[in-house]
Parts: structure tokens; sequence; C-alpha cells
């Protein structure tokens, strides 16, 4: 869709046409359902996250005020809602105590990698764990910014990452990506 398909859309949208939200859903549902998936476990819980983001957004459309940022702007209430999914279910962060592990490793997504394993082996990760490897590797956002939208210090947002990369590359080990990780250990 170009900018103009895409103002049109909104505008039908937000006068209340009811098939032109159901074209929405379906045009831009799947982009939001690949930024929620991300953040759970399963995916039942994923799919009320993705109803409740999917729910604003559409509702929420006469707020947004250029279409060019219509990305960007699911992109945050899907992060958004996904959270908020994740505090409803339990009030506090996932933690795990770090301090028994010493090792920092440091993995750079490859496009080799098959992206359903690579999403089944985030999906594996602690909650905690996964919250701030998606917020800090896939979504852009800093240690800060986690910190304050998680309710946790700077510090344990950079060790729960460290351990989420570390768990990472142990799943994707054992899912029989040996020879890609270690030619990416020796680059």
């Amino acid at each position: 869709m170009d900018q103009k398909e895409i103002k049109d859309l909104i505008e039908q949208c937000t006068s209340g046409d009811r098939k032109a939200q159901e074209r929405f859903f379906r045009q831009f549902g799947p982009y939001v359902k690949g930024v929620v998936r991300k953040y759970f476990k399963y995916q039942a819980q994923a799919d009320d996250a993705f109803i409740k983001a999917m729910y604003k957004i559409i509702t929420n459309l006469d707020s947004l005020e250029k279409t060019k940022s219509l990305f960007g702007w699911m992109r945050r209430i899907a992060v958004n809602e996904s959270l908020m999914e994740l505090r409803g279910e339990k009030n506090s962060a996932d933690i795990e105590d770090v301090s028994k592990y010493e090792t920092e490793l440091e993995t750079r997504q490859r496009q080799e990698l098959d992206m359903d394993l690579v999403l089944e082996a985030i999906a594996q990760l602690p909650e905690g764990y996964r919250k701030v490897f998606n917020l800090y590797e896939i979504d852009g956002y800093k240690h800060r910014e986690i910190a304050e939208k998680l309710g946790i210090s700077i510090n344990t947002s950079k060790s729960q990452l460290i351990m989420a990369k570390k768990r990472l590359r142990e799943t994707l080990l054992e899912m029989g990506f040996r020879e890609e990780l270690e030619n990416d250990e020796n680059n």
C-alpha cells in the first residue's frame, strides 16, 4: 500500500467504517503480531496482547498525525501492550540471580539462521531475560529506557541482557546452529 492508500484507509477507519477496520486489521495485523509474539513464551498470551494492541491501534487511529510514522506508532503500542500484559500476570519481573554467572557472551543475529527457530529460542528465555532482550536487541531501547519501562535498575537490565544472550546462544547451539555460531565467534 502506498501512503495515499494508507491515509484513505485510516480516514475510513476513523469514520467508523467496519469493513475498512477489517481491512486495516488484515493488512497490519501480521506486523503487530510479529512485534507482540517475541515477548511471550506461549502463543495464547501473545494472542491476548495482540488483540488488545490491535484494538488500541484501531480505536486511536485518529491520534496518528503522519501516516509515515504508522509502523513506529503501532510498534510502540504493541510493545507497551505486551509489557502491560506481562505485568498483569506478574507484578515483578522474572529476574534470576545472575551472580553465579561470570561469562559474558556477545552474539550477533545472523541472516542464515531460521527466524522461526530463533523466535522459538527467544520464547524459551525466562520472562525477564526475554523482555530485556527484545527491548534492547530488537526494539532498540537503551538500558536507561528499559530500566524505566520495567521498573528495574540499569545494571539489572545490563545483566539480564548478558544472561539472555548466553541462554540464547546455548539454546541455538542445542538446536544445531553450532557451525554458524562458532563461525560468528571467530569473526
